[in-house]
């Protein structure tokens, strides 16, 4: 199926995708149910570049994804919070909730 071959082309998915494709990827795994494990770990070793080329709804709908499955992704979650000012910013306020609650759990 589709998810096992994204889990297996993982590392070049996460590197060469966009966040869209990335949020899209990691929402439909969490709306299934489908844990993904290579996928979310290549989002967190990715994490800088992802939440710096993502805008506020791709990097809420993955952080939403993470804790949906229970992916511990401290990285992911440290760049939410280094770049809050410009996430709060350009984001909705549906899009700052499901960002920040996370965070602060």
């Amino acid at each position: 199926n589709i998810f096992s071959q994204v889990e297996k082309h993982a590392e070049r998915f996460v590197k060469e995708g966009n966040p869209q494709a990335i949020a899209n990827t990691a929402w439909g795994c969490a709306k299934l149910g489908i844990k993904s494990p290579k996928l979310f770990a290549q989002v967190e070793k990715h994490a800088e570049k992802f939440v710096k080329e993502g805008t506020p709804r791709e990097i809420a709908i993955t952080v939403l994804a993470c804790a949906q499955l229970g992916f511990d992704s401290p990285k992911l979650l440290a760049q939410v919070k280094k770049h809050a000012e410009r996430l709060v910013k350009d984001g909705s306020p549906l899009e700052i909730e499901a960002l920040f609650g996370p965070v602060t759990r």
